[in-house]
């Protein structure tokens, strides 16, 4: 059977205090492949890459839509990460294909600008996060090894080509 693909960007946004801007969602019909729900979550900033769209033209879109930031408050660095899974995104299987792009700003005043129907009803609040509040959140945070490569982009120690990073690896507590 052959499942609908959604490739997008994800913003990995960095203010000057080293706190990752992340979003918290609640949707049970957003899963693991095997149907698994694991609770409300938190993911960074981003979405779909729209036709003919570069990675930074959607992350300055997305950005904009999700929490309000202007394209003058952002510097953007290198793209570090991709990874692909499949997963249940609002209960339809999925072939995920996600690309995951540096940003700074100054700006830590966040809303959600204009969000989408699904953002909506699902995104419950946006939050800077320290490393060790990832490190120590009840709350799953996707991709869930983002305390294994976090740490070398808040220090600016980027990867000479983007890294494949396991998108499909489950939360261990559940």
């Amino acid at each position: 059977m052959v499942h609908p693909v959604r490739t997008s960007v994800r913003i990995l946004l960095l203010n000057d205090k080293k706190e990752l801007l992340l979003m918290c969602a609640d949707d049970p019909k957003t899963t693991s492949a095997d149907k698994t729900y694991h609770g409300r979550f938190w993911y960074c900033p981003g979405g779909q890459m729209n036709p003919g769209e570069s990675f930074e033209h959607t992350a300055i879109r997305e950005l904009y839509e999700e929490t309000g930031i202007q394209k003058e408050a952002l510097e953007f660095g290198p793209i570090v990460w991709f990874g692909e899974c499949d997963i249940f995104l609002n209960g339809i299987m999925t072939h995920l294909q996600q690309t995951f792009l540096v940003a700074k700003t100054k700006q830590t005043q966040t809303f959600l600008n204009t969000p989408d129907p699904w953002e909506k009803s699902h995104v419950k609040k946006l939050a800077w996060f320290s490393i060790e509040m990832i490190r120590n959140s009840e709350d799953v945070i996707f991709p869930v090894l983002m305390p294994v490569y976090l740490p070398d982009i808040i220090s600016g120690n980027y990867p000479k080509k983007p890294l494949e990073i396991d998108l499909g690896k489950k939360p261990e507590k559940i």
